[in-house]
């Protein structure tokens, strides 16, 4: 004596609804988590452009007293060991910033000065690696634009 099997062929796989249904899901989710992951990583870019400016001003204030009142480019704040490798090159790059800085040379009735501008490499859309743009020198804070690069008028942090 056989057996038959009342199993059904709905019992073998998934139908197509139900396959559409979870691709639906899954591109529901991707749509809401791909922004804030790329908003999380240029928070962090930008965290981490406020810290080297910090750690670069610190670099040219040590400069500036063993050298006779002149501050020095990222290449001479990197050899005297002030810098690390990063900052070997004269427009550094990191965590999608890009570092300018400005030198201005003593002379007379007036003091060395510098200035440091970091932008982002890309400012705008979903790859953005940062949103506000820093800007610092010997006598101000940390300046922020969002617009473009900043200067010394722009909002402190």
């Amino acid at each position: 004596m056989r057996k038959t099997s009342n199993i059904s062929s709905r019992g073998q796989g998934f139908t197509l609804i139900e396959v559409l249904i979870v691709i639906a899901i899954i591109g529901i989710l991707a749509s809401i988590v791909i922004p804030q992951y790329y908003g999380s990583v240029s928070k962090a870019n930008e965290a981490a452009a406020v810290g080297i400016l910090n750690s670069i001003r610190v670099a040219q204030a040590k400069y500036v007293v063993d050298h006779k009142g002149q501050y020095g480019a990222f290449r001479q704040l990197f050899e005297e060991g002030h810098l690390d490798k990063r900052f070997n090159f004269d427009e550094p790059h990191y965590r999608g910033y890009v570092f300018v800085i400005t030198l201005a040379p003593k002379s007379e009735g007036r003091a060395a000065t510098y200035s440091v501008n970091a932008n982002p490499e890309q400012s705008e859309g979903l790859g953005a690696t940062g949103g506000n743009f820093y800007y610092i020198d010997p006598e101000s804070g940390i300046c922020s634009s969002k617009v473009g690069p900043a200067t010394a008028a722009d909002d402190t942090l």
